[in-house]
């Protein structure tokens, strides 16, 4: 669905789909890294805040803060500034936020989720997970959290510090 007509013809299923999310939205909170902004920088514009809270939807760690999501969407917007996957991302955002229930960063997280399964083939999307990644999992605060004891080659490989345990290989010259 490249454009996106006012006069949109609902389905029975899209119809009770948004009356269920309206009727549930004033009972269930919104996502934590919607309601508080780094207290050290400005607030985060709606794009920002869409963004961090997109890439903690395609990256969920509760062990990371809001302001560690914010500081990555911060760098990801800021590297695509000036190119054209801007204009791709901003796509993106508004099919998000096109639900017309609420913006995306005020959904519960169920339906962000939903969201983005719907348009996880998108290309907006498919770029923000492949830079995201990087931007996420360089970061040594979050190697601590998944438990990546960092590079091997200062200890000799991975051989020597219990990855050697590879038993459902069969035997040297033998089948199991």
């Amino acid at each position: 669905m490249v454009g996106v007509s006012m006069n949109i013809a609902l389905t029975r299923r899209a119809m009770v789909w948004r009356m269920a999310a309206t009727a549930i939205l004033p009972a269930v909170a919104s996502s934590p890294l919607a309601a508080a902004a780094p207290a050290e920088e400005a607030p985060l514009s709606p794009e920002e805040a869409a963004t961090a809270t997109l890439m903690y939807v395609a990256f969920p760690h509760p062990g990371l803060t809001s302001d560690f999501y914010a500081g990555v969407a911060r760098t990801y917007l800021g590297e695509i500034a000036d190119k054209p996957a801007m204009a791709e991302h901003r796509r993106g955002l508004d099919l998000l936020d096109g639900s017309y229930i609420a913006p995306f960063t005020d959904l519960p997280g169920v339906i962000q989720r939903a969201m983005v399964a719907k348009y996880d083939q998108e290309p907006f999307f498919k770029a923000l997970l492949a830079r995201g990644a990087e931007l996420i999992y360089r970061d040594q605060k979050v190697w601590d959290l998944v438990g990546y004891e960092g590079s091997s080659v200062e200890y000799g490989g991975y051989i020597e510090r219990g990855f050697n345990d590879i038993d459902w290989l069969p035997a040297e010259g033998g089948v199991q």
